[in-house]
């Protein structure tokens, strides 16, 4: 443990903060009492300490709390992710204040973690630093995505000639930057359709246009500092242009000025490569809190001056600062409406950007912040801390970059960026398109509408992320008929009800599909395609101008449970393990589940076995480039349950050519029933029967409120004068696809992991209504097959808009 100070060691207590503030290890609380002996404290060197937290506590209207706790020191990073904090004894929890020791530069040996910032400039020193730390350190680790493939923007800025110049004349690494646009820059414009007039959007204004002669002129040495081309380089461009040279580096993208505008054909490929531009350079400055015309602050000699607000408290001859970086992470996408979540994450058009950068700087109001594979750095923090992880509020891509067509990865992707927002809301699928670009190399055949076409009806089939959300309908802005004229992304900006584009808010998409192995599904499904989908651009279109939407993964998938057959490259096959668990999470489980009423329920200890498919069981495939078991350490049964043909590196040009063009109708011919809907307990979930009086057959999961109070309770309650029969809200449903499902029952109130797999089959249906010959989507649902078989449903000609 590290030596006491000198200044610290005539009072206990102080002596036992420091313990627990110098030694990250150690369990111990300093208690200081209640709060009236706490704070009426003799000790100088700690006085200011609770000082500190008496104010907080008054700023934040708990000095009057009714009952008053003991106040101390203690060490939460074994129950939290706060570390050392000053806080209120409650245990219904009360206030705390993370605490750090501050490490003197001239001291080397000192336990302190934290350093003390200049509140004016940033230190320079460190961006170098961290960079080349990582480039020599991490390797292959924090190198760009295998599939992100190596292209080269047709433009970068030359931060030491202070020009333009042809990126791929500069065979070197670059920087980019990403930002906010607040009343300034961002180039939209047409891609999907060559020879339409380009667009720049800044704001609510029409930008300054950089056409054919402008670009010639800003390839001359020193063009970005004259004063007639000021206009095109907005202050956090300069700003990042500095902050290129400080880290040794001369190239920086930048959309603003590296996308060609004179060029149409051009900037739609740089537009359809945006993802693949971020996910190769060697860098990318994240300007979170600040827009373009405010730029950088705090880089000396470059910028103004920064406001860093850093608080620091004296503590004998040491100084301890309130601390906040240990907890610094990317906002729940649910806090998406907060006012302290910084609007970088709420912006549709930063999604792409910030998920494929593989390693990135940010510029915060708190001090800089880097992130790679393998670590983040502070600011204000002497040593690296490991990257955190979370699956929604991080999404790990790591197998879609691979080339593994996992759909409940890939639900997750959209999870996150569907609750971002925009100032055109026509711009959700723009917005994305770079990246689903890239994707489309693991999913054959490429995206409609942020649908994988080679699972299509699966994808179709989404829905809300839970009973309790309320998706809102994406409208177009109109921005057309106002002074910017018409959509710059015409050809992809509409918002078909069909797709998750065209609704705002947590969806979930193709989880529990059985391909990927992942043991703690309770239930999985294999889909089974019952029509053939096409799709065109008016809902009009002739057979002739339908192109049809091939599910390939459905097709194939029998021939792929054909074991006998050799394995294509790079899969190996594996026995299926006896248990999908670990041993400690087979007693967890063991200790959950309720004890069997019957010796007919199975034995509890040997009979957790794996959920799989028909045709699968007695294997598990792997491939050498799946990405190793997920950071929580949860995957024992790592795999997939058939192999597949994984698909080699692409040529980015081709990657962009396999993008279908996005056209909104669909077509097809199907089955359509009516069946009557009642409420339940559960939220917006709905349940169907068939009349009034007859059982529950399936379930609505409805996309909002706005519809919930139309459907009535029971379907037991029934009013006088109504024929029972006739109870219920009538809703017309329309099958898009048949589900195999395999289902762990229920034992009690608790999944049973030990009773047989109970084996059934449902058509997931969607609610729809008509207007002028198109069905548009209310929501989603199922139907158990025998019922709806029995229903003897009509066919119909659907045409989805």
């Amino acid at each position: 443990m590290a030596t006491v100070p000198e200044s610290l060691s005539g009072c206990d207590a102080c002596q036992g903060i420091w313990n627990v503030l110098a030694n990250p290890t150690f369990p111990g609380t300093v208690n200081l009492g209640p709060r009236t002996d706490a704070f009426s404290t003799s000790c100088a060197a700690h006085r200011p300490l609770v000082d500190y937290f008496a104010a907080t506590l008054r700023s934040n209207n708990l000095w009057k709390s009714p009952k008053a706790y003991d106040i101390g020191v203690q060490n939460r990073k074994a129950r939290s992710r706060y570390g050392p904090c000053i806080m209120e004894f409650n245990p219904n929890g009360g206030m705390l204040v993370p605490l750090r020791l501050v490490h003197p530069e001239d001291r080397p040996d000192h336990p302190g973690t934290t350093r003390a910032l200049d509140p004016a400039w940033v230190n320079l020193d460190l961006l170098k630093r961290w960079k080349d730390d990582c480039l020599s350190s991490h390797g292959a680790r924090c190198e760009s995505p295998t599939q992100i493939l190596l292209v080269r923007p047709a433009w970068l800025i030359d931060v030491e000639r202070q020009c333009l110049v042809p990126g791929s004349a500069a065979d070197t690494p670059y920087l980019a930057l990403s930002y906010l646009y607040d009343g300034y820059v961002r180039t939209r414009m047409n891609v999907l359709t060559p020879g339409v007039d380009p667009i720049v959007v800044y704001g609510t204004k029409v930008a300054p246009h950089v056409d054919s002669k402008t670009l010639l002129a800003l390839q001359q040495d020193g063009a970005l500092e004259r004063p007639e081309y000021l206009k095109y380089v907005a202050p956090i461009v300069k700003h990042s242009m500095g902050v290129t040279l400080a880290m040794g580096e001369r190239y920086l993208w930048v959309d603003s000025l590296c996308i060609p505008h004179s060029d149409p054909a051009g900037a739609r490929e740089q537009l359809m490569q945006m993802a693949m531009i971020y996910g190769n350079a060697v860098v990318t400055i994240v300007a979170v809190d600040d827009d373009a015309q405010k730029g950088l602050p705090g880089l000396k000699g470059i910028s103004e001056a920064r406001e860093l607000k850093q608080e620091l408290i004296p503590f004998g001859e040491e100084r301890l600062v309130v601390d906040k970086s240990d907890v610094f992470n990317f906002p729940s996408p649910r806090l998406r409406s907060s006012p302290d979540v910084d609007r970088y994450y709420h912006r549709g058009w930063t999604y792409q950007e910030w998920l494929v950068s593989p390693r990135k700087i940010y510029f915060q109001t708190d001090g800089l912040h880097w992130e790679c594979s393998c670590c983040l750095y502070h600011e204000n923090k002497v040593r690296s801390t490991a990257p955190e992880r979370h699956e929604y509020a991080r999404p790990n891509m790591s197998s879609l970059l691979a080339g593994f067509p996992d759909l409940a990865e890939l639900g997750r992707v959209i999870f996150v960026y569907n609750n971002r927002q925009f100032r055109f809301e026509e711009d959700a699928l723009p917005a994305v398109s770079g990246l689903l670009t890239v994707l489309s190399h693991t999913f054959t055949g490429g995206f409609l509408y942020g649908l994988p076409e080679m699972l299509f009806e699966r994808g179709l089939g989404w829905k809300p992320w839970t009973s309790r959300e309320n998706l809102r309908r994406r409208t177009p802005s109109g921005r057309g008929d106002g002074e910017q004229g018409p959509s710059p992304w015409e050809s992809m900006s509409a918002l078909p009800s069909w797709s998750w584009v065209g609704w705002e808010g947590p969806i979930t998409m193709g989880d529990g599909e059985a391909a990927r192995i992942d043991s703690r599904h309770f239930k999985i499904e294999e889909t089974l395609p019952i029509t053939k989908w096409y799709t065109a651009r008016f809902p009009d279109s002739d057979a002739t101008q339908r192109r049809e939407i091939c599910s390939t993964w459905f097709r194939d998938r029998e021939s792929r449970k054909d074991f006998s057959r050799p394995l294509p490259p790079g899969w190996t096959r594996h026995a299926l393990p006896e248990s999908p668990w670990t041993e400690q999470q087979r007693k967890d489980l063991l200790h959950l589940l309720p004890p069997p009423e019957s010796d007919a329920e199975g034995s509890r200890s040997d009979d957790l076995k794996f959920l799989y498919p028909d045709g699968c069981g007695e294997y598990i495939f792997r491939h050498e480039a799946m990405p190793e078991a997920d950071p929580d350490g949860y995957r024992p049964d790592q795999g997939w349950y058939y192999p597949f043909p994984v698909p080699e590196a692409s040529p980015a040009a081709a990657l962009v050519e396999a993008m279908p063009e996005q056209t909104p109708y669909l077509f097809c011919d199907t089955t359509r029933a009516w069946l009557r809907g009642f409420r339940t307990n559960n939220n917006n979930e709905v349940a169907l029967h068939r009349n009034g009086l007859g059982a529950k057959v399936g379930k609505l999961y409805l996309h909002n409120r706005s519809y919930l109070g139309a459907f009535p309770t029971g379907p037991v309650e029934v009013e006088d004068g109504v024929n029972a029969e006739d109870a219920g809200l009538r809703v017309e449903l329309v099958a898009i696809y048949k589900s195999r499902v395999y289902k762990r029952p229920w034992a009690g109130n608790r999944i049973s992991f030990t009773l047989p797999v109970r084996r059934s089959e449902r058509y997931t249906v969607l609610w729809v209504e008509w207007k002028e010959g198109v069905a548009y989507r209310l929501a989603s649902g199922y139907v158990e097959a025998e019922a709806w078989d029995t229903i003897e449903p009509e066919k119909v000609p659907l045409v989805l808009g």
